[in-house]
């Protein structure tokens, strides 16, 4: 039996974070039907920006957050439309959505109108900016209301430099798993109690949380951003090699580490007793100093003869990867956090897992998302409805 075996999730919602989420809990077993308006989830088309294809099956970027769902097009703005979708509702434990608040208010899909016709039912909900305040209403994405309104973008930026390129779902995908857990706890409060909770996270809010380290040393004078010689420690920090690569030292307790360093991987027994370097106390005097010095002896080797000391000498560390090496990572594949999928027309596709294990799961599942109401009469059947009612409603907008 899988965690989330029984449990039916209905999900209203589009692009990355609510989706993301839902994908997330059908993967641990849930039974998860996306409900798509006429025109579908407008991700079905802005693949098109991060260049991936589009088959006649589906399409990578969408199918990477929407996997392993029922896909159900109705039109909640029709009577029937929206009746069809409490229906939905009052058959499930959790109800899942991304829309702004004043289109949840014309639909009659709030929290509120939820709760008093189904109370069991868990409501689970992401925003861009929080329930509350001046910003409740406005639209958020991951790029303004996770990386810029954060100070992420700013601030972990090279200082004098330009702002980093993201690239999406970053944000979202930290807001999905969010949410994912507080569904998790609200499932096991309805279970007790019979009523069901009111969850909810935003971008905003989950950037703050992941930020909460940098935001508490900012309000304690750290400046940022900072410069590659404005560090805590130059045993936390990058070093270029010879090659163009780089490589990333990460020994917080320095003065145990430093004369071991020197000595195995430098060659340097010198600077082991350097009075300016010696502990960490001294070296905090002089950190650019510091870094330089590790500069100009990172850059006399290639990545890989760096990696290798390293390794051989239990010395925690990592070579900055490209997403490329990602894809040929042994680790990965592994421990299953990357899943290749074959499409009906052939080409295969690796895919990142949902980032929780189960000993229940052998193997994560994974079913491509298929056209704009792919499932919509197999889905109303089940809930009642007749051939010749989804005929009707069909034939008249409210569904597809």
């Amino acid at each position: 039996m899988n965690p989330l075996a029984g449990i039916k999730v209905v999900e209203l919602s589009t692009y990355f974070a609510a989706p993301m989420c839902a994908r997330i809990l059908a993967d641990w077993g849930a039974e998860v039907i996306k409900i798509e308006g006429p025109k579908g989830d407008p991700y079905r088309h802005a693949y098109k920006g991060q260049r991936t294809p589009q088959f006649e099956e589906g399409c990578p970027s969408f199918d990477l957050e929407n996997s392993n769902k029922s896909f159900v097009c109705l039109n909640a703005k029709s009577e029937k439309g929206r009746d069809a979708i409490l229906k939905m509702i009052s058959e499930a434990d959790v109800f899942i959505t991304n829309n702004r608040p004043k289109a949840l208010q014309k639909m009659g899909l709030t929290y509120d109108d939820i709760h008093k016709l189904y109370p069991n039912v868990v409501y689970a909900e992401i925003l861009g900016y929080g329930a509350k305040g001046p910003m409740k209403d406005r639209p958020g994405y991951d790029y303004t209301a996770f990386f810029s309104r954060s100070g992420l973008m700013a601030d972990l930026s090279p200082k004098g430099e330009s702002v980093m390129s993201t690239c999406a779902g970053f944000g979202d995908h930290a807001a999905a798993i969010t949410l994912a857990g507080g569904i998790a706890a609200a499932l096991v409060k309805a279970k007790m109690t019979g009523v069901g909770e009111h969850v909810t996270t935003s971008l905003y809010q989950t950037a703050i949380y992941i930020l909460s380290n940098g935001i508490l040393c900012a309000e304690y004078g750290r400046e940022y951003p900072r410069s590659h010689f404005d560090c805590n420690s130059p045993l936390l920090q990058c070093y270029k090699c010879k090659d163009g690569e780089w490589i990333y030292l990460s020994m917080p307790e320095y003065d145990k580490m430093w004369p071991i360093i020197c000595t195995k991987i430098f060659d340097r027994p010198d600077l082991a007793s350097d009075p300016r370097f010696y502990c960490i106390a001294e070296t905090n005097k002089r950190i650019d100093e510091a870094v330089r010095t590790l500069d100009d002896i990172f850059i006399q080797h290639d990545s890989e003869y760096w990696d290798k000391k390293m390794v051989e000498n239990d010395i925690a560390h990592e070579k900055l990867a490209h997403f490329k090496d990602v894809l040929k990572d042994e680790q990965a594949w592994a421990n299953d956090f990357l899943q290749e999928y074959t499409y009906p027309c052939g080409e295969k596709t690796a895919f990142s897992s949902t980032p929780v294990c189960f000993s229940s799961i052998e193997k994560m599942p994974f079913k491509h998302s298929g056209s704009v109401g792919r499932d919509t009469k197999e889905v109303l059947k089940k809930f009642g409805y007749t051939n010749q009612m989804i005929d009707e409603m069909i034939a008249a907008g409210d569904a597809k």
